[in-house]
């Protein structure tokens, strides 16, 4: 096996314990929120239609939040704001009362 193969292995091991993790936390988040650049897991979500110059823009706030990444160490946060000019999927997990 050459090195880029190992690389390919390396990589696709990491991204399948990802995605597992990912799988364990969803159980305990309300929402599945999910921009063009990556997905996220909170609790709380606002979003916000902001009208500017340019266009529309979504100002999204989200709380107690898990960010689905590869790259960063610390994938839990308190609070994240994002800004979006493209769509903003947020989808429920749990029902009221859950």
């Amino acid at each position: 096996m050459d090195s880029i193969d190992e690389l390919d292995l390396r990589e696709a091991e990491y991204r399948i314990k990802l995605y597992e993790e990912y799988r364990g936390a969803a159980g305990v988040f309300n929402y599945y929120i999910e921009t063009e650049l990556r997905a996220y897991l909170a609790n709380d979500v606002v979003v916000e239609p902001v009208v500017a110059a340019g266009g529309v823009y979504f100002k999204v706030t989200l709380t107690d939040v898990w960010i689905y990444e590869a790259e960063r160490t610390n994938r839990f946060v308190p609070e994240t704001v994002i800004y979006s000019v493209n769509d903003v999927h947020v989808q429920k997990l749990k029902a009221e009362g859950e």
